[in-house]
């Protein structure tokens, strides 16, 4: 019996040792064949395409999308402030110690804007040297005030530093007087070369401004600055071709009208001279044109030229800031008094900031909310008309002013005093 177990045990080893064969042998059949290959192939994509199968994601609502900005006043390039930073020896700018301190700040959000006061006209154009011919204490082609034309390189070292919009229409716009319109050209032309939102002058007699707007996105937010000026300091003569934008409220309906369905923030830099230079003070006809431009749908104003800092305000939604004072300049010999508070108006300005948040619905509704306001006070320093540079206060000591602390509090009053709900950083105390 022992025996025939034996035979038993061999026979079910072959039996199994052939049916492997046949397994091996039906697998190298259907890989090898066209037949094989079709079945395994549909096995396989019906495997492939039942594993990978997945339900798509839901979306979900409401969706946020969040930007910020920041804002300051005019650059006003008063002949001492590019001669600081000029190498004769290279005939080169280097202007970025003036503003190492802001480029930290500004580098840290989305939209950055300032006021081109001046100016860039070619110094090269025999036009323009007709009208600037230089002294002993300027270069060729360039003018101080009271009629400025100034080096584009100031330009490059502000997007340099970070500032991606900018307005161009100011009282100081026609000052190149019987050049002005090269001046302008020249300076639209250094701006368009630039992929930044500029905005205040044209590039033709005939552009339609209700046209002659630029559109960009930030984080899925979508924006647009108009700007104009209200003065041409007496020269609206060399404002024949239309080349700068003045304010018109029948030109700026039109304007807002053509744009304000296309963006979802629409930004207004208002360069208005309706008061006194070096004034803190709000006048009627700037907040008459505030509220023009409130009811007309624009959501932020950013306004300059007192040269000082005035307050801010909302107007029901829209966000008014009067005056953003210098951003930098050589103010602060002119006005006076080094012991008056008041008398440092030209040098103190700021930089605000905000968040604009837009919330989508799932019915396709749109919010648009600005806040999270803050603000840094700036002071424009130099030593002798050397070393300009632009300090945030919370980087002033007493090595750049001695009243710097007493300076901080007089020009925070200033900016608060109609809106206190803002978070203003504070000054460097010495800690």
């Amino acid at each position: 019996m022992a025996k025939r177990r034996l035979k038993k045990g061999v026979k079910g080893i072959l039996v199994l040792f052939v049916l492997i064969i046949l397994v091996f042998a039906s697998y190298f059949v259907l890989t090898k064949t066209d037949l094989g290959n079709n079945i395994l192939g549909k096995v396989t994509s019906s495997e492939n395409k039942n594993s990978n199968k997945e339900e798509p994601p839901e979306e979900k609502y409401p969706k946020t999308y969040k930007a910020s900005l920041i804002a300051t006043g005019d650059g006003l390039l008063h002949n001492a402030v590019y001669l600081d930073a000029y190498d004769s020896s290279t005939k080169t700018y280097d202007f970025s110690s003036q503003l190492e301190y802001v480029k930290a700040i500004v580098k840290n959000y989305d939209i950055a804007y300032y006021n081109q006061e001046t100016t860039f006209g070619n110094p090269e154009d025999q036009a323009v040297l007709s009208v600037f011919p230089g002294t002993n204490n300027n270069l060729p082609g360039f003018s101080s005030y009271p009629l400025f034309n100034s080096p584009s390189a100031f330009g490059d070292y502000m997007v340099a530093t970070g500032f991606n919009m900018v307005s161009l229409a100011s009282n100081h716009s026609a000052d190149c007087s019987a050049a002005a319109d090269i001046c302008i050209t020249d300076s639209y032309n250094f701006w368009k070369s630039k992929d930044i939102v500029y905005a205040g002058f044209k590039p033709t007699p005939e552009t339609d401004s209700s046209q002659n707007y630029i559109i960009k996105e930030a984080n899925g937010i979508t924006y647009t600055l108009l700007n104009y000026t209200t003065s041409l300091n007496g020269l609206d003569g060399y404002n024949s071709s239309g080349l700068i934008n003045v304010y018109n409220e029948e030109q700026v309906k039109k304007d807002i009208e053509a744009v304000r369905d296309k963006v979802d923030v629409l930004i207004v830099a208002m360069h208005w001279h309706t008061g006194p230079e070096y004034s803190f003070d709000v006048t009627a006809e700037n907040r008459q044109i505030a509220t023009f431009l409130a009811d007309n749908g624009v959501d932020i104003v950013l306004g300059t030229y007192s040269h000082g800092l005035q307050p801010f305000e909302w107007i029901d939604d829209t966000l008014v800031y009067y005056s953003l004072g210098n951003f930098i300049s050589n103010q602060g010999d002119i006005i006076g008094d080094p012991n008056s508070l008041a008398d440092y108006v030209g040098i103190v300005g700021v930089l605000a900031s905000l968040d604009i948040t837009k919330t989508v619905q799932e019915d396709g509704t749109t919010d648009i909310d600005i806040g999270n306001l803050g603000a840094e006070l700036i002071y424009t320093y130099n030593n002798n008309h050397k070393n300009y540079k632009v300090i945030p206060f919370s980087k002033m000591s007493a090595k750049y002013n001695s009243h710097y602390l007493d300076l901080y509090n007089f020009y925070k009053n200033v900016f608060t005093s109609l809106d206190q709900n803002i978070n203003m950083v504070p000054v460097n105390a010495g800690i």
